[in-house]
């Protein structure tokens, strides 16, 4: 008997994560959207991945833009989170608008306040039911403000001690 995918959410909602913000930009049209599928896969040559939802308008949009931005958020930043993971941003074209951000060396947005950010060329796609893997070699990384990370578990955002992250 296959699992339901309510049910395999529920069930994977029981790995914690960090949360990112995946950001690019392909000529005057920006997207972000919320990923917390996201590894890396390999030091030499530098790469990682992101997993998309096929349906989502990121999908497309990643090969125009050729890259992208890992944005690794701070717990001070849900509403990012929360934002991009409700596609809420009031001008399609360019979701960054209204969220204050600058402009990598890839041209992907880098948004402000993050604990740190990956820019990444993509270079490979592969379907696999209903995401896409990305897999892109990092470019750059960057560290970014000294803040405990943002994470999701089981539906909520639990918080680390702040004595466990800068001991």
């Amino acid at each position: 008997m296959a699992i339901q995918p309510t049910e395999l959410r529920r069930i994977l909602g029981h790995f914690a994560t960090g949360v990112t913000v995946v950001t690019g930009r392909s000529g005057t049209e920006s997207r972000g959207i919320t990923v917390n599928s996201f590894t890396s896969v390999s030091l030499d040559p530098p790469l990682v991945l992101i997993c998309i939802d096929r349906r989502a308008r990121t999908y497309e949009f990643l090969p125009r833009a050729g890259a992208f931005a890992v944005n690794i958020l701070g717990e001070h930043q849900r509403w990012l989170c929360e934002r991009f993971a409700r596609r809420s941003a009031p001008e399609v074209q360019d979701e960054l608008a209204s969220v204050p951000h600058h402009v990598g060396i890839t041209g992907a947005p880098l948004l402000d306040g993050c604990i740190a950010y990956l820019e990444c060329r993509i270079v490979g796609r592969h379907d696999a039911g209903d995401h896409a893997i990305f897999i892109a070699e990092v470019v750059t990384a960057t560290a970014g403000e000294p803040s405990p990370p943002l994470l999701f578990f089981r539906g909520t955002y639990p918080r680390l001690a702040r004595a466990e992250i800068f001991a």
